[in-house]
């Protein structure tokens, strides 16, 4: 009796996750379609701020148009792709994207100028590896200390390359490491491919996946921009596929490459937290599902793990230099900088809770993070009296993040230096051809986004958690951006993961109307 009352909790707990997510994941969707079609956010790089979303309408009837051909487009491939190789397409999935990626990377040449975070970032790890560690007494890293796990990850690389490549000019290294970031890219776009199968067992859904993700440019030219976002998410996603074969499979060795996948991927950017909850919650409503001691010990050192290993790279930095990071500011300034209104757009980057308050009180914490409070309370008590206003803000900061189609991987490479002149590979992605590339961007983003609306009603028909472990992911980035700093840029990962939900939200369309089409003629 008393395990019948606790397979029955087990699977109650279950339905009531899977409806709280689906249905808060279905209203953003639904409002992001709507926009999508309606309106398009720009990024302006003539602002003198250097970014700045300008919100310009849309031509409804002709994205519709274009969203039917592109339709007609997939569904055709949808009928005639049974006799495609899966591991073929895969194949030439991946060789396509390393050929497009190693041929952006060459003709950008790209080079991080002296003021942004990517260059004091790798500019340290590049020191650091010849033994220099002057530039980690900067007071940035008294600020950001979580950015210590990329400089490791930077310096290690730069340890690498001298071992083998001597004598390879500087620049040529940091060429050499944003092509690390493309095979980076090379094995997140494999994991998601396997996340896809095992989550729908469809082959037909894996190779509108990899369809999809062909046509997704936006993370390939994103490779150019040293910082922790393309190694993490690919730890990230990597560790997703590894969860699920352990869902799956049930072998320890896939929990435990979870944990550290988990781990290296909050090390090099801390916001890969959102993964880590995302599977943590999953785990323990499977655990009450599948009751398993092994299970429960697995999760529990893959949370030790979470906690302790991303903490690795400030202690022997701390050892080897001498150096207190400290803490850094507080998380909840970033709060209030997702409050305020950014010089981009509301939520956007403005120093002045974070930076500024940190700098004037002496780099104390505690004064920060009471400012912060202060600040949110005050900005709290705008919003209920001018709920307007408060919708208002937040829809602009929505859109300008998720209805940005380029989400700045364009910016990136216009806005930073590059070691000589840019080629024409460059000019026709990104110079003269930038409108056509994000037009082209705008399309697809449309298709992926209601794509993944319409997978929404097969996930609530099956109502299964670990098939809602993306959406989780997905809600979780969209909820922490909402309310934290926003940048279009950082919806990027979350963007990605749509593409699986996209691609089995179109099969089930394509499923349809193939059956219809087949009853009407038979």
């Amino acid at each position: 009796m008393k395990r019948e009352s606790m397979d029955s909790f087990a699977q109650n707990l279950e339905k009531a996750a899977v409806i709280l997510i689906l249905v808060l994941l279905a209203v953003f969707l639904l409002g992001l379609v709507y926009a999508a079609y309606t309106q398009t956010s720009d990024l302006n790089t003539n602002d003198v701020s250097g970014e700045h979303i300008d919100f310009k309408d849309d031509n409804i009837f002709l994205n519709g148009i274009l969203t039917a051909i592109g339709l007609c487009a997939l569904y055709l491939f949808y009928r005639h792709c049974g006799t495609v190789p899966l591991r073929r397409m895969e194949r030439v999935l991946l060789l396509f994207t390393f050929v497009f990626g190693a041929a952006f990377i060459a003709s950008t040449k790209l080079e991080a100028p002296i003021y942004s975070d990517s260059y004091l970032v790798t500019f340290a790890a590049q020191r650091a590896a010849a033994g220099d560690y002057s530039q980690l007494a900067d007071a940035y890293f008294r600020r950001f200390p979580f950015q210590l796990g990329y400089v490791l990850y930077s310096e290690l690389f730069f340890h690498a390359v001298r071992l083998v490549l001597r004598s390879a000019p500087e620049g040529y290294r940091w060429l050499a490491l944003q092509g690390v970031n493309l095979l980076w890219l090379l094995l997140a776009y494999h994991a998601i491919v396997e996340i896809s199968g095992l989550l729908f067992h469809r082959p037909r859904v894996q190779k509108l996946t990899m369809l999809l993700l062909f046509v997704c440019l936006q993370p390939v030219l994103s490779v150019t921009f040293l910082y922790g976002n393309t190694p993490a998410f690919a730890c990230g996603t990597a560790a997703l596929w590894m969860f699920l074969l352990f869902l799956e499979r049930g072998r320890t060795r896939y929990a435990l490459l979870t944990a550290l996948l988990l781990s290296l991927a909050v090390a090099l950017k801390l916001n890969l937290l959102i993964f880590c909850v995302a599977v943590g919650g999953v785990w323990v409503i499977e655990l009450f599902k599948k009751r398993s001691l092994r299970s429960l010990l697995c999760l529990l050192l893959a949370a030790a793990c979470v906690l302790t290993i991303p903490k690795l790279p400030q202690r022997i930095y701390e050892k080897r230099t001498g150096l207190a990071f400290g803490e850094g500011i507080p998380m909840i300034a970033w709060m209030a900088m997702g409050f305020d209104q950014g010089y981009a757009a509301p939520g956007w980057y403005r120093e002045y809770h974070t930076v500024a308050v940190y700098i004037m009180s002496g780099e104390d914490a505690a004064v920060t993070e009471a400012e912060a409070k202060e600040y949110l309370t005050e900005r709290l008590q705008e919003f209920r009296r001018k709920p307007a206003g408060c919708a208002r803000f937040f829809w602009q900061k929505l859109c300008s993040q998720w209805n940005e189609p380029s989400y700045e991987s364009l910016w990136v490479n216009q806005v930073q230096l590059s070691f000589s002149e840019k080629g024409r590979f460059y000019d026709f992605l990104c110079g003269s051809g930038a409108r056509r590339t994000a037009a082209f961007m705008n399309q697809v983003q449309q298709l992926i986004l209601l794509g993944a609306l319409l997978g929404m009603p097969g996930l609530w028909r099956r109502k299964r958690i670990r098939q809602c472990l993306l959406p989780v992911i997905v809600l979780g980035g969209l909820l922490y951006h909402l309310l934290f700093e926003a940048k279009s840029q950082y919806a990027l990962p979350y963007f990605v993961l749509l593409v699986p939900l996209a691609a089995w939200g179109l099969s089930r369309l394509f499923h349809r109307i193939e059956h219809r089409h087949e009853g009407s003629t038979g």
